[in-house]
């Protein structure tokens, strides 16, 4: 069988009508790659992270991760990765809520500031299906709320027990350093976090620093 010959010709002729070949090659080349990464790269364990999400209105969250990382690694050396995200429920954005019922629905987040409408609105099935108990914190010293009346977040669960579950966030009013106007809001800690201590020890963070008195 005789052996084509590559001439410039050729190469042109073969590229005009088979580039798209090398294209598909190559974006399955790409892809194979950032799944190989995906697949090994290192995640730190739910014990060992914090994901924050503010929705109640505009939050500076690059700022916000730059300013408070330093400050909860200090108090809780064994954690290895802070996240906030901004899902603004307040704004105009139809997307949000649906961003924010897919993230709820997965079971990701840890702490939310929320509007005082929603979490009236999550806790319709029951409290405790939604929001972690934060009074046992309150009373071990984790959290200490520094004069917040968090009266209003005291709430019964399904079994008839009433605890802490909501904190107004409405006198955190140095969240403004983010851009964020915290009036009409609550901080919650979810039901399904696996870092729940830490996650109230956030918090308490977050009431030092963020009451100006």
């Amino acid at each position: 069988m005789e052996k084509r010959k590559i001439t410039l010709r050729w190469l042109k002729n073969h590229m005009t009508y088979s580039w798209w070949k090398y294209v598909t090659l190559i974006a399955c080349c790409a892809f194979g790659i950032s799944l190989i990464f995906d697949v090994t790269e290192y995640k730190p364990p739910e014990s060992a992270k914090i994901e924050f999400y503010a929705c109640n209105g505009y939050f500076d969250t690059a700022a916000a991760e730059e300013q408070l990382w330093p400050q909860f690694i200090e108090r809780c050396p064994d954690q290895e990765e802070l996240t906030v995200l901004n899902i603004d429920l307040k704004g105009q954005d139809m997307y949000a809520p649906m961003q924010f019922t897919t993230y709820m629905a997965a079971q990701q987040g840890d702490v939310l500031l929320l509007p005082v409408e929603e979490v009236a609105e999550l806790v319709e099935d029951g409290v405790d299906y939604a929001f972690a108990n934060l009074q046992p914190y309150v009373d071990s010293g984790v959290l200490d709320l520094r004069g917040i009346d968090a009266s209003v977040g005291i709430l019964t669960a399904t079994n008839g027990e009433t605890g802490l579950y909501a904190i107004p966030a409405d006198s955190l009013t140095g969240l403004s350093r983010f851009y964020c106007n915290p009036s009409g809001s609550m901080l919650v800690v979810t039901s399904y976090s696996g870092n729940e201590e830490n996650a109230a020890r956030f918090i308490d963070m977050l009431i030092e620093l963020c009451t100006i008195k």
